[in-house]
């Protein structure tokens, strides 16, 4: 109900009422996942019978979590495209976009922005690498630093530059690139920490990391999706 609420909320601009909806919605799903998923089997297989045993947990490409965390960044990146293709079908059939007196988000807080999304992807990488090896202390800070290494440091661009998204199409399209990418980069902070609170509350182990596995997975996207959007705000006008 309360991610509903959220997107009903903001289409008529009750913002006190969707930020409550959204703190709301980012609690329940953190206790739904602490106390319904990645929890640890007492013991390694089950015997359904006829000498048949089977795992009771997997990580990686192996276990169902890891591949729904796939198909819902891949429909994640389709829409992303969609955007990316906007972008650019402006720029095709407008001689003024964008516009000769535009300044853009600048090339500094977007360089940034993509340096502390590479830093957040490294971090997730290493820290399952590290984890898995049974390195937890150093995993551990891997992921504290990570989770936050993602700050919406990418929004300082178009707002230090003051760019009005009711203007024109293009600060319009800006703002929805820079804030859908940071966005992705808070959850992907926020994951980082959740994991990080698994692993000191012994719920994610070196064995059992089916946690910092997924949250890896969706760095791939969302280091993916920070590079092309830095390459589309802030390289690509310099070509022109």
């Amino acid at each position: 109900i309360m991610p509903g609420a959220v997107f009903i909320f903001a289409t008529f601009h009750w913002w006190t009422l969707t930020i409550t909806a959204m703190v709301l919605s980012i609690a329940s799903i953190i206790i739904w996942l602490w106390r319904g998923t990645a929890q640890i089997p007492e013991k390694a297989e089950k015997d359904v019978g006829l000498g048949l045993k089977l795992p009771l947990y997997k990580s990686g490409p192996d276990s169902i979590g890891w591949w729904a965390m796939f198909i819902t960044m891949t429909g994640d990146a389709t829409a992303f495209v969609g955007l990316i293709f906007g972008y650019f079908y402006f720029f095709t059939i407008h001689a003024d976009f964008p516009p000769p007196t535009a300044v853009g988000p600048g090339v500094f807080w977007p360089s940034i922005a993509l340096l502390l999304f590479a830093s957040a992807w490294t971090a997730a990488l290493f820290a399952r690498i590290l984890n898995r090896a049974g390195r937890v202390g150093p995993a551990r800070g891997l992921m504290a630093a990570g989770s936050v290494a993602s700050l919406a440091t990418l929004l300082w661009g178009p707002f230090t530059n003051g760019l009005d998204p009711s203007a024109h199409v293009y600060p319009a399209t800006v703002w929805v690139l820079a804030i859908w990418t940071a966005v992705h980069g808070g959850v992907g902070g926020l994951m980082l920490g959740y994991c990080l609170a698994r692993s000191y509350a012994d719920r994610m182990t070196p064995e059992y990391d089916i946690d910092i596995s997924n949250v890896a997975l969706y760095w791939h996207f969302a280091g993916g999706t920070a590079l092309v959007t830095v390459a589309t705000l802030a390289y690509f006008p310099m070509l022109m």
